[in-house]
């Protein structure tokens, strides 16, 4: 909160910030938050003290005890506020939208949801590593997932794939620069190009090829669900700013044409945010926060790495001199 109220009176460089508050439940694999909740008194006084400072959205963890998301769901509405989260240990997606959630966050959870055996392990790192082992085996074209696709776009479920994760723990490999971070290591300061050569989850034998082909089946279930009529937004899990550049081409290398994935991640994003009527396309009575770049993302989406100037509240920012201050060197001096 104070770091947005610096960037909103510009004594911080940094963007405009739409706040969404998580929660988790208490246990072992508990989020690193101190909004811990298990009976709905303690919901609502989370949601009510949420909304009291000014946040739009409830992002629900993976140790939420499944009882409680229709409560959390029902008070969260009420205070004009969506939900969203991972799909909690216990449940699976299609009973997180029988739930009344507005969104789910990470496509690992579409793929666990049709391994209904396994949902109680999923606040662990096991929802990383069954989608691994087993997202490529998932029939697309099979009546359930048919099924479930039908009813995420009837209840217009948004769907955050957040592809950049799950290239980078499926397809990395220890001592090669991550692909998430290929692009761009060289210009990285040393303490994040290190960490650009640790690679995934471990991998022996034949689990190599099961691991790209689950991730294979990840992009393909992507470009399925946007082609479908599912809302999609683009969201990352790494460093800001700099991952969104992967997402973006992830999507096109999935299929999806990257002027559709710019619209997507603007005017998109700025609707699911409840922002649209200030912000996510240009246009009389919007804010002019810009962002100029040199080349075009239309024909080519790796154009989106190449700023040059930003604007915001009528400042204009070189992308030479942020890049700079961040120890990090500017794209034109590689």
């Amino acid at each position: 909160l104070r770091w947005k109220r610096q960037m909103d009176a510009s004594d911080t460089i940094g963007p405009r910030i739409v706040l969404a508050g998580v929660m988790d439940g208490r246990g072992p694999y508990a989020a690193p938050t101190d909004v811990l909740v298990d009976t709905e008194a303690e919901a609502r006084a989370a949601i009510e003290k949420y909304k009291a400072a000014g946040y739009i959205q409830i992002k629900i963890y993976s140790s939420i005890p499944p009882k409680l998301v229709p409560y959390i769901v029902r008070v969260a509405h009420e205070n004009g506020m969506r939900v969203s989260g991972h799909v909690p240990a216990g449940m699976i997606a299609d009973q997180f939208v029988d739930a009344g959630v507005d969104e789910f966050q990470h496509i690992n959870f579409f793929f666990l949801n049709f391994l209904p055996q396994e949902a109680s392990k999923t606040n662990t790192r096991a929802r990383l590593t069954l989608p691994a082992e087993h997202a490529a085996e998932l029939d697309a074209n099979s009546p359930a997932v048919a099924k479930f696709i039908a009813k995420l776009k009837d209840k217009q479920i948004v769907v955050d794939p957040t592809l950049g994760v799950f290239e980078a723990e499926y397809t990395a490999r220890p001592g090669i620069a991550s692909p998430s971070y290929a692009a761009i290591v060289d210009r990285l300061p040393v303490q994040l190009r290190r960490a650009a050569f640790r690679g995934g989850l471990p991998v022996t034998g034949d689990e190599d090829r099961i691991h790209r082909a689950s991730f294979q089946a990840m992009l393909d279930m992507t470009a399925r669900l946007y082609r479908a009529g599912v809302p999609l937004v683009i969201g990352t899990d790494g460093i800001e700013g700099l991952m969104l550049d992967r997402e973006f081409e992830l999507w096109v290398q999935a299929g999806i044409p990257p002027e559709k994935v710019l619209q997507l991640a603007t005017i998109g994003a700025a609707r699911v945010a409840l922002a649209d009527r200030e912000r996510g396309s240009i246009a009389p009575g919007k804010l002019a926060d810009l962002a100029l770049f040199d080349g075009n993302p239309v024909r080519a989406i790796s154009d989106i790495r190449k700023p040059r100037i930003v604007i915001k509240d009528g400042v204009v920012y070189r992308s030479e001199d942020l890049f700079r201050a961040i120890g990090m060197r500017s794209e034109e001096h590689t």
